[in-house]
């Protein structure tokens, strides 16, 4: 009797172990499925965080910064400070960039107008009206090769085209006499003609020649098959700072839609009619003139400079994929009380000084960087 109560002692201290390994492993299941739930929420998080990121193999694609406007885009800031320049950027001792290349063409003046035309090359000083200035594109260098490096192995690309002294309006007079940046939909909007022989529209068609041709080329200059439009810098307004707010408005609403869309037709040529590379709804960067451009008295930053300021940064909240950069506090003239007279600060009365140049094209890659690439995300193989 006391033996088969010992089994029955034994038999029951079995059935509880069982069952608490059972509960242990439904436990431990329980925890697994939980885990596994959690992973499959990261994971789609993850996959919702991805979605709407344009995926860049960067092996064999380069992406392309486009650079449009006036004198100051072109590139009237005179090099007079070498050693800083060197300092701001090292690179310029060996040579540029190597993975921030630059072509373009820098104009000005009247007929003939001068033209500094640069082929594919890393982006360096003397890329402006001549060997002796620069523009935007040294500064936006900088700041772009934070991400463009040898370490990353991602490459980038400056397309350049600027005018000194051009106008979006219809006006065919003084250096604007070989051309302007109306677009063809601003054209029809004046009942004007747009010949390729015009002076209406000359530059608009200069540009998408300039970017054309340089897309072209790519292939053979640095061997990526495959082109990627981030966005473009306008650089202008100095021109139009007496036109009345809504020409201006409405001139450059027509030019940058009609800029994507043209662009877009360039970019799907180039690709056999694959892919517009981001060009239809490229992201526009408008560069606020500076608050002291060609001050002449005591109103003239206040009335005059400063409405126009503020007409760039409106248009910038209005149109889609828009940016303003407030390039206004960089200051070029400014009317000294004491003296009752013009303070020059930059090169000349209506170009910024290197310094400020270099940082103006630092704050402008650091936006491009920032707001638009940020929505990119590397292939894997760029890795």
């Amino acid at each position: 009797m006391k033996k088969i109560i010992a089994l029955l002692l034994v038999l029951v201290m079995l059935l509880s172990f069982a069952a608490c390994a059972d509960d242990s492993q439904n436990d431990e299941s329980s925890d697994e499925n939980e885990n596994n739930n959690e992973n499959n929420n990261e994971n789609e998080n993850e996959h919702e965080e991805d979605e709407g990121k344009k995926v860049i193999d960067y092996s064999t694609t380069i992406d392309i910064y486009l650079i449009a406007g006036q004198s100051n885009a072109v590139g009237f800031s005179q090099v007079k400070d070498i050693m800083g320049m060197r300092k701001f950027a090292p690179e310029v001792r060996t040579g540029g960039f190597t993975n921030v290349h630059y072509a373009g063409s820098s104009r000005y003046g009247g007929k003939p107008f001068t033209c500094h035309e640069l082929a594919w090359g890393k982006t360096n000083k003397g890329a402006g009206a001549n060997a002796n200035y620069i523009g935007p594109e040294l500064g936006m260098a900088k700041a772009l090769s934070e991400y463009y490096n040898e370490e990353t192995g991602r490459h980038a690309g400056i397309i350049k085209f600027a005018h000194g002294g051009s106008s979006i309006r219809n006006i065919s007079s003084g250096e604007n006499a070989t051309g302007n940046w109306v677009s063809p939909s601003y054209a029809e909007h004046l009942k004007v003609s747009y010949n390729d022989n015009d002076i209406t529209g000359g530059y608009y068609r200069g540009f998408l020649a300039q970017v054309k041709k340089n897309i072209s080329q790519i292939k053979e200059y640095s061997g990526h098959v495959n082109v990627n439009i981030v966005g473009l810098y306008w650089m202008q307004g100095e021109t139009d700072i007496h036109a009345s707010r809504s020409t201006y408005e409405l001139s450059f609403k027509y030019l940058v839609e009609d800029l994507r869309r043209d662009l877009a037709e360039i970019m799907l040529e180039f690709t056999n009619g694959e892919s517009d590379c981001g060009a239809s709804d490229m992201p526009v960067l408008i560069g606020a003139i500076s608050e002291g451009f060609a001050v002449e008295n005591a109103n003239t930053a206040k009335h005059v400079n400063a409405p126009f300021i503020a007409l760039q940064k409106k248009l910038a909240e209005e149109i889609e994929n828009c940016y303003f950069v407030d390039n206004s506090q960089y200051l070029i003239t400014k009317w000294n009380p004491d003296t009752q007279k013009v303070d020059i600060l930059g090169s000349d009365r209506y170009h910024w000084n290197q310094n400020d140049m270099l940082q103006i094209g630092k704050n402008v890659g650091t936006i491009f960087l920032e707001e638009i690439v940020k929505n990119f995300k590397p292939a894997d193989s760029a890795e």
